[in-house]
Order: structure tokens, then C-alpha cells, then sequence
């Protein structure tokens, strides 16, 4: 008998965020299976869908000179993995939008939170609207460089305020 193949509906999102990588923007979502609205699977850590890891293995120069590579730089063959990088492999289209938005909801482990990564901080999403429309440029413009600008101010007020002996 064949596996059933599991769709956006087969899963329930604890949380889903936006992120950039490489200029573009990203979807992805920690999930757990759904069996019903009141049935989520309770064991194990979940998964993410929309982001894979890539190992990175040790380098060595081809000595072969029979091998299509020789000379260049290639992985160690038996090396043991020295690093991963994350991948987002869902990007942040019209089709992943609704994909995403079927995942979401609210049950016994609480409500899909919605969250946007920058490299400085993750922001949890109170217009939800917005989390769904906004460029990922237009939310860091809107939210990180505006705190930033409002605790450059601050700071500016309060040595300002400083009582000077004449």
C-alpha cells in the first residue's frame, strides 16, 4: 500500500515565519500532524516545512589525476559533517501564502504564532494582515530601523536633560 502523501492540511503550524536569504523572501513553519482539529500529535518535536539543512564537510585538493576534478577543491571523502546552514526552500509567493494559511489555527497547544526574522531581532506579529502583505524590507523598515531611530533619540534626550554647573 502506498504512503499517503501529506498536504498543508494534514498539519498544524505552532509557529510561521518570514524571513530574507539572498534578497528574496522566505516562508517557513514549525508543524506538527493534524489528524483533526482537536487531534495534533503530541510526541516528538514536530518538523519544519519550507527550510532543509545543507552540511558543510571539509575541503581537500584532488590529487587523481583520472578524476574530472582534479585540482580543484572538493569534500573529503569519509569526512564527518563540520558545520550546517539552513536553506528556506518556500518563498514567499501567492501559492505558499495560502499554503501556509491553511496550517494555521488554534488548539490545545495554543495559536499559530506568526513571527519575522531579521538578523538583529524576531518579531512577533500583532497585525496579522500585515504578516501576510507586507515586503519583508517594508516590515524591517517599519520596525527595526524605527527602534533603532527611537533609542538614538532617547539617548540624545536624556544627555541632553543633564543639569550643567555654571
Amino acid at each position: 500500500m502506498a504512503k499517503k502523501k501529506l498536504t498543508e492540511k494534514d498539519f498544524w503550524a505552532l509557529n510561521i515565519v518570514r524571513a530574507q536569504q539572498d534578497g528574496k523572501d522566505y516562508i517557513f513553519a514549525s508543524v506538527r500532524r493534524k489528524y483533526s482539529d482537536d487531534d495534533i500529535e503530541t510526541k516528538g518535536s514536530g518538523e519544519y516545512l519550507g527550510l532543509s539543512r545543507v552540511e558543510s564537510f571539509e575541503k581537500i585538493t584532488d590529487n587523481d589525476p583520472d578524476s574530472d576534478t582534479f585540482g580543484k577543491r572538493i569534500d573529503k571523502p569519509g569526512a564527518s559533517p563540520i558545520g550546517t546552514k539552513q536553506v528556506y526552500t518556500d518563498e514567499f509567493t501567492p501559492a505558499n501564502i495560502k499554503k501556509y494559511k491553511a496550517m494555521v489555527g488554534t488548539n490545545h497547544f495554543g495559536q499559530t504564532e506568526l513571527i519575522w526574522k531579521f538578523k538583529q531581532v524576531n518579531i512577533s506579529v500583532d497585525l496579522v494582515d500585515e504578516f501576510w502583505t507586507l515586503p519583508q524590507d517594508e516590515a524591517y523598515n517599519k520596525y527595526v530601523l524605527k527602534e533603532q531611530t527611537i533609542n538614538i533619540v532617547e539617548k540624545e534626550n536624556k544627555s541632553n536633560a543633564r543639569r550643567r554647573n555654571a
